[in-house]
């Protein structure tokens, strides 16, 4: 946890694991330009601060290019199949329980064969960017078996899956804004104020920047989050 300035605030917003996984989504989101296909997407907006975007998302089969020339993209994917195709011919196959990363520079198309779902943040870079055209990344659900990688850290933000062994942890202002989605475990979020939250495996939830509060770990919490880079000099363990 990271402990830095002090301050008070909620947590922003709350999903839980139902609406995350198998909930409605209202906001129909155009594809266009499309290749192949007819592909719809559909979204629930969990938090929108004009820095950053966080939904789920859900997308029909279909092919459609992609241009990331105003923010990166942090992506857990739900469920689906399909590829991720960069502009220089690289691929990755599209599964559920991987993180996909489209970075700010990122060029290519997606080639979805099988509805795919995920919970994704947009993020807004800051400069130094990463010169010329960036490659996505990827980690499979085997790889994220295997560890708590730390997938991306450059200008969109800093990208890692935690593993939080039970316990209680206090947490006295966050630098920068947090977005997480819990992959498993569960534990009881209080804010400075005492109000409380309950999150599970499947659930979504961010915390601003200066969050002040406390975490009760009840059982390993592994969670997959994206720290904004509205802010520096966070530290993460």
């Amino acid at each position: 946890m990271t402990t830095t300035h002090p301050a008070a605030h909620h947590v922003a917003a709350f999903r839980d694991a139902d609406s995350v996984l198998r909930g409605p989504l209202p906001s129909e989101v155009s594809m266009a330009p499309v290749t192949s296909g007819t592909p719809v997407a559909y979204e629930d907006v969990i938090a929108d601060t004009g820095q950053e975007f966080f939904a789920t998302w859900a997308c029909d089969a279909g092919v459609f290019p992609r241009v990331k020339d105003k923010r990166g993209s942090f992506m857990y994917l739900l469920g689906g199949a399909g590829q991720i195709v960069d502009t220089d011919g690289t691929s990755h196959q599209l599964a559920g329980d991987s993180i996909l990363i489209l970075p700010f520079g990122w060029s290519g198309h997606w080639n979805i064969t099988q509805t795919v779902r995920k919970v994704y943040v947009h993020t807004t870079p800051v400069q130094p960017f990463r010169p010329g055209v960036q490659p996505s990344v990827f980690v499979s659900a085997a790889e994220l078996s295997a560890g708590d990688p730390v997938a991306f850290d450059g200008p969109d933000g800093l990208c890692a899956v935690q593993t939080i062994a039970p316990g209680i942890y206090e947490e006295a202002g966050t630098s920068r804004p947090r977005f997480s989605y819990v992959v498993a475990g569960e534990a009881l979020v209080t804010d400075a104020s005492g109000a409380s939250q309950e999150v599970t495996a499947g659930s979504s939830f961010t915390l601003p920047a200066g969050w002040s509060g406390s975490w009760h770990v009840r059982t390993p919490l592994r969670t997959f989050d994206v720290f904004s880079t509205r802010s520096q000099g966070t530290s993460h363990e």
